[in-house]
């Protein structure tokens, strides 16, 4: 059986993606290398969306859970991600059910941000049946949300 690349490389630039990096399209883009160009000197305009963010935004809408070790200055480590519905929550821990049946529980602490509907929030606003994002570090203490963005209650059917 042959291995591919092209899944694990789709895992780590949702991860990157949902985790804010600019570089999401450049591992999830499999096509040629651009011909470089002469620079220009004009900015951009002023409200005007980073190229990448249409593709970003795709891979993440797609993307239900992933595990990925990043590397860093500190050292490597481990990230999850995670999309779903809300089973449980408290003001110290959420547990979120992907479509696909996979389950999940992570703790919040002081550094974890939360914004509810866009807007900054707290651990304590996150409800049962809302709709969430989750990107968690995997330590020793478990899963520890890094952050969280909740979309508000799923609808109904």
């Amino acid at each position: 059986m042959r291995t591919s690349w092209a899944r694990p490389a789709l895992v780590a630039a949702v991860v990157i993606a949902l985790a804010g990096d600019g570089t999401a399209v450049a591992l999830a883009d499999t096509s040629a290398p651009p011909t470089p160009t002469a620079p220009t000197s004009s900015a951009p305009a002023p409200g005007a969306q980073h190229p990448a963010r249409p593709a970003r935004r795709a891979l993440a809408r797609r993307a239900e859970h992933g595990e990925v070790v990043l590397h860093g200055k500190a050292g490597d480590r481990t990230v999850d991600v995670q999309r779903g519905v809300v089973t449980a929550a408290s003001p110290t821990s959420v547990t979120v059910r992907s479509t696909d049946g996979f389950t999940a529980t992570y703790a919040f602490t002081p550094t974890s941000k939360v914004r509810k509907q866009k807007a900054a929030s707290q651990p304590s606003a996150v409800a049962v049946n809302d709709r969430v994002g989750i990107v968690a570090a995997k330590g020793p203490q478990g899963l520890t949300v890094t952050g969280l963005r909740d979309a508000g209650p799923a609808p109904t059917r």
